[in-house]
């Protein structure tokens, strides 16, 4: 498993800055500035008879692209600016308010569980529901860095709809067991909905082997392809199931000759669009998608692993209390290195042009992707250790 030779010569800023920040944002691609010129050529060239065809092809292709990378069929994969908008269609496709037919014997299934370590964002969407019958179980943390996975199935009854989950948690980089989670909430009739953007791209997984109902992600962090892209798998057979409220004229099977309601939802991944699509934040990504699934995720795992954990053990070896998991296995692709001073720290290792992260309790968050050196990872070291005497 090795890395494309020429992998850093196809990304812009990584030679003037140590990008230790790709957990937050990837570096970008110089070929995505080649895109932007492009859509700006199409849009020119071709005036909307000709640009909007070609630009909801190039929209079902990205998404193919993404579904490439995860594992997922071909058609099954759909694109939104963002996951907040995607999580937030999907509730509106759900029913909490209905209540078991007289003699069935079935428990009203209005409740969303999640964990208490769930993105701040996605929290806010499902939590919201409850003014739509909902109720929301939040399953409690101890450490505020992991969740038991038998505390999670716990949570899961007959009265669950959806249970969401975050593939690893912002927080403290663990990774949770998926499989016991996906087996408890089919016992349940529940549906499971896996929040991956922090790990698609650097840390390996397959939505069908893995038996997942949705999965969610975004291209800013490891698939180093800008904000402005989300995107949703929903498993093919559920997917014309689904009938989301939140909604818009790109979701009709034929946007164009601007039916009246009721919607006429498309049969393809454009079922889950909303209004106009943000086509420049989608070219812009691709190119990002390009180069990860060109280099393939196990590679840029294994020389994550490396380099993290070099890390991890330098960190270690200077006294540094270390917020993730020890072991690689566990964890994403970055360390939490907390020291005295971090958020400090942080002003001056950007001064010096190294890019990592701080978040409270946890301390610096740093990364390592498939252009990541070596000696990149030794000058982080080298400056700590002079900030950390200072």
């Amino acid at each position: 498993m090795n890395l494309p030779q020429d992998v850093r010569g196809r990304f812009a800023g990584i030679d003037a800055n140590t990008w230790l920040v790709s957990h937050s944002m990837g570096a970008p691609p110089t070929a995505a500035r080649d895109a932007l010129v492009r859509y700006h050529a199409e849009w020119a060239d071709g005036g909307p008879e000709g640009a909007w065809p070609a630009w909801l092809d190039q929209t079902r292709a990205i998404g193919d692209g993404i579904g490439a990378i995860i594992g997922a069929p071909a058609g099954s994969v759909a694109l939104a600016p963002n996951v907040s908008v995607l999580q937030s269609a999907l509730a509106s496709a759900l029913d909490f308010g209905a209540a078991p037919s007289t003699g069935s014997g079935q428990a009203r299934k209005n409740e969303i569980v999640y964990e208490a370590l769930q993105f701040p964002s996605l929290a806010y969407v499902w939590t919201a529901w409850e003014r739509a019958g909902a109720k929301a179980v939040r399953v409690p943390t101890d450490d505020n860095r992991t969740i038991p996975t038998d505390r999670i199935c716990s949570a899961i009854t007959d009265r669950t709809a959806v249970v969401v989950l975050s593939h690893a948690y912002y927080q403290s980089g663990v990774l949770i067991d998926i499989p016991p989670i996906v087996a408890r909430a089919r016992e349940a009739g529940a549906l499971v909905v896996l929040d991956a953007y922090q790990t698609t791209g650097t840390y390996p997984y397959d939505v069908v082997d893995l038996d997942l109902d949705v999965a969610v992600g975004g291209s800013h962090k490891w698939l180093c392809g800008g904000p402005g892209c989300g995107w949703i798998y929903v498993r093919p057979a559920l997917a014309q199931r689904f009938r989301p409220m939140v909604t818009g004229w790109f979701a009709h099977r034929d946007p164009f000759a601007f039916e009246p309601p009721p919607i006429d939802y498309a049969n393809d991944q454009l079922r889950w669009a909303t209004g106009t699509p943000t086509i420049p934040g989608y070219v812009v990504a691709k190119a990002g998608h390009d180069i990860i699934r060109e280099a393939g995720v196990p590679a840029i795992r294994a020389h994550n692993v490396r380099l993290t954990t070099r890390l991890t053990e330098a960190a270690l070896e200077r006294g540094w209390h270390v917020n993730t998991p020890h072991d690689a296995e566990r964890r994403t692709g970055w360390v939490g290195i907390d020291v005295p001073n971090a958020a400090g720290i942080l002003h001056q290792l950007i001064e010096r042009r190294i890019y990592v992260d701080h978040r409270p309790g946890c301390g610096l968050r740093v990364s390592a992707h498939l252009y990541t050196t070596d000696e990149e990872i030794d000058r982080f070291i080298d400056t700590m250790d002079e900030l950390v005497r200072a």
